[in-house]
């Protein structure tokens, strides 16, 4: 690009403030005042735009560099509070064009990002094997591929919208896991993020973690407001989780108390609010408090007069733990969760079997390194036991979802950077009529 072309783009950007006619000493000694350019360049050299050379030349048929031309957009967008929308978009096109000799000048581009390209995206692939072995069934294996996109796009300086789109289909192996509910899916998160009521708040259908990810690691429907301060972080949650999955206690008998017959199968929704502090007493420890509430959680209700369960639709889970550093590569994690649930429902052609008269849950993880997928060649060990009667958790992060007593080994480890490999092995004991179960996996996540 020749510098006369170059002068001519950028006084585009900038001649205009003073209007058309601009008047002034000859700023170079190579540019004639009856020269079409010259107004621009001396407009230009009076706001500090360009320079020329040292000998008081323009050079203006002479080839520039990226690095001078980005010089000249770097004194364009200092000036961006004086030129008018088509001009401002002129120097955001340039900006993005000369982004990486910006950055080399020392420009901040990361805050033009936001004006040049307002989407981002973000994600991961991962595929996964794996087999499980219960009691009194022959073994089966299941191979399948989860994909999970997010898109974010600023609305203005405080909010920020997100698309969550997610997917997992079963390759080949059984259709469907009793282990969990992973024969196949396809959901979608929509929701909004900025300052609300003091607090950071989300607020539509999104992911949300509780309790280590004991009680909830799942999506909900509602708000969520999390206020953070040097020790104490407060997170309150008031929406619905969503029915249809079997960890939420709504798949359930059509109930004859609602106007069904009480033989087909239905889905609804359960109402959920929470509350939860996570306090620092130092750098190395925190210890967190929780309280969670359902109403309409049907697994618990009496179906048509003979599912024995709960008779109020409700069910309170209160929850106490820590997460401490013993050593700098060795961590402790421990949560403890209580349900209000007192009633035993034996398996039969009306109910789902599960004993509710246990009720105390808990989870303790021991915890060396961590696999971090920016470090090529870092890695992770854990081993866990954890306690999941089904009235202490809604939607836990475990694998064996519910109902079950058992211990956890595993192993991830970094081969390239952004991409994950992680090894699993649990020898789980089945809670009231749930049956014993071994089970394996391994998978590789691609992060992008």
């Amino acid at each position: 690009m020749k510098k006369t072309l170059a002068a001519a783009i950028t006084s585009a950007l900038v001649i205009g403030v003073a209007g058309t006619t601009f008047a002034a000493a000859n700023p170079f000694s190579d540019v004639k005042a009856d020269h079409w350019s010259f107004d621009a360049v001396a407009k230009l050299a009076q706001e500090g735009v360009i320079e020329g050379y040292g000998d008081n030349s323009f050079r203006g048929d002479s080839h520039i560099t990226r690095y001078e031309m980005a010089q000249m957009v770097a004194k364009a967008m200092a000036k961006e509070d004086k030129v008018n929308k088509q001009q401002k978009a002129m120097i955001d096109k340039l900006a993005a064009e000369y982004a990486a000799e910006l950055d080399n000048l020392g420009v901040r581009v990361a805050n033009l990002e936001s004006k040049i390209d307002n989407v981002t995206w973000n994600g991961q692939l991962r595929l996964r094997t794996q087999k499980w072995e219960t009691e009194g069934s022959d073994a089966a294996s299941q191979n399948q591929v989860y994909y999970d996109l997010n898109l974010s796009a600023k609305i203005n300086d405080a909010w920020t919208g997100h698309v969550e789109l997610e997917g997992e289909r079963v390759m080949n192996g059984v259709e469907s896991n009793p282990m969990a509910d992973d024969d196949g899916y396809a959901t979608s998160n929509v929701y909004v993020e900025g300052p609300l009521f003091g607090a950071n708040a989300k607020i539509g259908k999104f992911d949300s973690w509780s309790a280590q990810g004991h009680v909830l690691d799942d999506a909900m429907r509602g708000i969520e407001l999390n206020y953070t301060s040097d020790k104490l972080d407060t997170v309150i949650r008031a929406g619905r989780i969503n029915g249809g999955n079997d960890d939420y206690y709504t798949w359930q008998h059509d109930r004859g108390d609602k106007g069904g017959d009480g033989l087909n199968n239905m889905s609804e929704p359960a109402n959920y609010a929470a509350i939860e502090f996570d306090y620092r007493t130092s750098p190395a420890t925190t210890l967190q408090l929780g309280y969670h509430h359902l109403t309409s959680a049907n697994k618990f209700a009496t179906v048509n007069g003979t599912f024995d369960g709960m008779k109020d639709d409700t069910n309170n889970i209160f929850t106490a733990g820590f997460q401490t550093k013993l050593t700098n590569d060795l961590k402790l994690d421990a949560i403890y969760a209580k349900s209000s649930t007192d009633s035993n429902v034996p398996q039969t052609a009306d109910s789902w079997g599960y004993n509710y008269d246990d009720n105390d849950g808990y989870a303790v993880y021991l915890r060396y390194k961590g696999a971090d997928i920016s470090d090529k060649g870092s890695y992770g060990m854990w081993v866990g036991y954890f306690d999941i009667p089904i009235s202490t958790v809604i939607s836990p992060t475990y694998y064996l979802g519910h109902s079950y007593e058992a211990l956890e080994v595993g192993v991830g480890y970094v081969p390239a950077e952004n991409v994950l490999a992680k090894v699993y092995y649990w020898d789980a004991k089945g809670i009231g009529d749930t049956p014993d179960a071994d089970m394996y996996r391994a998978q590789v996540q691609f992060f992008f």
